[in-house]
């Protein structure tokens, strides 16, 4: 009888203990799971906003070390938003207006979240009409493409530049001087500038592939 009850209280131990192991495992799992899906998202978040990052030069680098830290995806998001967001001029000399000596570091004020409903409307202030955008015809798209790829191949050769993340520096250094080219023109119209703005992004998007799989 003693040694029935033995085996009775040792069998409902190891059932226990068996079901504390099952919810283990699986908690395991699903966390494992969630990281997974968490780091899926963020390396999606930086490949879509990649052209923008690197514009501003970020260190991709850096940025999968946060990932690798367990950053989650609308905090890298809000990263992202950060590096790329347009740099505020304050003047510091001009002691007569209050607002330009200090930032606004009220932490506790909560701010709606910026929407594209606000960038559409500054793209919608003047209409495209045909008079305004002409675009190149295919041919030519590839042709000028062709050119400023030759263009670009040529300085990395002319500066001996082997390594890959220098070669991503010099494309958007190239980038870069290309649109500001562009939005300097007085004679474009917006809508002109606009297609030939998206002309460089094709570029940048295209030689960005090529070194990453060279």
């Amino acid at each position: 009888m003693f040694l029935e009850s033995y085996e009775i209280k040792a069998l409902g131990a190891l059932v226990l203990f068996l079901l504390i192991l099952y919810f283990w495992v699986r908690r395991i799992q699903q966390k494992h799971r969630l990281e997974r899906d968490w780091k899926s998202r963020c390396k999606d978040l930086v490949l879509n906003n990649r052209n923008a990052l690197a514009r501003e030069g970020v260190d991709f680098e850096k940025l999968a070390e946060l990932v690798r830290m367990k950053i989650k995806p609308d905090q890298l998001e809000m990263v992202i938003h950060l590096l790329t967001a347009g740099r505020v001029q304050y003047n510091i000399d001009d002691r007569e207006v209050p607002d330009n000596l200090e930032a606004d570091l009220d932490f506790e004020k909560r701010r709606p979240p910026v929407t594209e409903a606000a960038d559409n409307s500054s793209q919608e202030s003047e209409p495209v009409t045909p008079e305004t955008f002409e675009k190149m015809n295919p041919e030519q798209e590839k042709t000028w493409l062709q050119v400023v790829h030759n263009r670009f191949r040529k300085a990395v050769a002319e500066k001996e530049i082997t390594e890959r993340r220098a070669k991503l520096k010099l494309l958007v250094r190239m980038v870069e001087l290309g649109k500001k080219a562009v939005e300097d023109d007085p004679n474009k119209a917006v809508a002109r500038k606009g297609y030939e703005l998206s002309l460089w992004d094709r570029f940048y998007e295209k030689e960005y592939l090529e070194i990453n799989y060279e």
